[in-house]
């Protein structure tokens, strides 16, 4: 009995389930997010006001998400690479290499040229069509593959630390002089840190917890897309490719 990934197109699924993993666990940062943001109360002697400040660790977290993120699109791009030479081997063996690689190219005139002419597929097959009319490897073409590409290509060089804003912190507890406590939640809408007025005397009984906002910064393939959806998009159309390339080869 063979092991799972010693059958066809088995390497490139444990890829894109490693990647959904990678997804997950970025779910699971953001929703424990103790050690993301800090409250702590302050007196200001000249006034005679107390206040909550909050702050965000950005340090820690945003280094812990462009890691993983960078992981989720690097399993994405194997899992695409891994599918296409299963795909040459069986459709088109004159046209593989041991080092080949999923074709995304700046233009579709060059994907072509590529097709035909390095992995020997002939335009008027099911592949060829698929690839330019479909799949659209190119830029100007399907943004989510070509995306994939790039930013694999962007993380080899530099993490892709992503743009954090902390919503709102929900469940705050403050306990007054009196015993009473305040449930508060506080809406962030200004810069971080920032301060918020409290009552004179009180103490924090619970920290809360706080929502998240990742996106991808700007100046890159996805900018200003919240990380998470957009990293499930790219798996599912990762695994649509994957699907049908494995259709057309077995």
């Amino acid at each position: 009995m063979r092991e799972i990934w010693e059958n066809p197109y088995a390497n490139a699924l444990l890829k894109i389930e490693r990647a959904d993993k990678h997804i997950s666990d970025i779910e699971q940062r953001l929703s424990s997010s103790q050690d993301s943001y800090h409250l702590s109360l302050h007196f200001n002697a000249s006034t005679g006001k107390q206040f909550v400040l909050y702050s965000l660790a950005e340090k820690y977290i945003r280094a812990s998400l462009a890691l993983t993120i960078g992981d989720a699109i690097h399993n994405l791009k194997c899992a695409l690479d891994i599918a296409w030479s299963d795909t040459i081997q069986s459709l088109s063996p004159a046209g593989y290499n041991p080092r080949i690689k999923f074709p995304v190219y700046e233009t579709r005139e060059r994907l072509e040229s590529v097709l035909q002419k390095t992995t020997k597929i002939l335009p008027d097959s099911s592949l060829y069509r698929f690839m330019v009319k479909s799949v659209k490897s190119y830029q100007g073409g399907d943004s989510d593959i070509w995306a994939i590409h790039q930013l694999d290509i962007d993380d080899k060089h530099h993490l892709l630390i992503p743009v954090l804003n902390v919503l709102s912190i929900e469940g705050v507890e403050l306990e007054q002089e009196n015993g009473q406590v305040d449930c508060l939640t506080l809406a962030l809408t200004g810069p971080i840190p920032g301060w918020i007025e409290v009552p004179l005397g009180s103490k924090l009984k619970n920290y809360g917890h706080a929502t998240f906002e990742v996106k991808f910064r700007d100046g890159i393939p996805a900018e200003g897309l919240e990380v998470v959806p957009t990293l499930r998009r790219f798996s599912a159309k990762t695994l649509e490719i994957v699907r049908i390339l494995r259709r057309m080869s077995l």
